[in-house]
């Protein structure tokens, strides 16, 4: 498995149909599985500002924030490879956090 932390672009309609990374689109041809897992919280904006390393962190961040994981199969033409897609839950700021070999 290759990680990343890539944003991407993803047509969402009660699941990820399609996405757009590093100008390829990809159709979302099978879900293999989705969960919920917890932000790394000790890397947020406000642990840093608590630090002294940042500045004060923008209104309405959740120290504590959700992220929604979906692996899809998915693929454009003859290719197709394992993904899986990631977003804060409420938000649409997508990533491609794998490519599964």
């Amino acid at each position: 498995m290759r990680t990343y932390d890539e944003s991407i672009c993803v047509l969402f309609s009660d699941r990820p149909r399609q996405f757009i990374w590093r100008n390829r689109l990809l159709l979302v041809k099978e879900i293999q599985g989705r969960w919920s897992t917890s932000t790394a919280w000790w890397e947020s904006p406000h642990v840093s500002a608590a630090r002294g390393d940042a500045a004060t962190p923008t209104a309405g961040t959740d120290l504590l924030e959700e992220m929604e994981v979906w692996r899809v199969e998915a693929g454009n033409g003859m290719q197709r490879g394992v993904y899986e897609l990631a977003h804060s839950v409420g938000r649409d700021d997508w990533v491609l956090r794998a490519v599964c070999d």
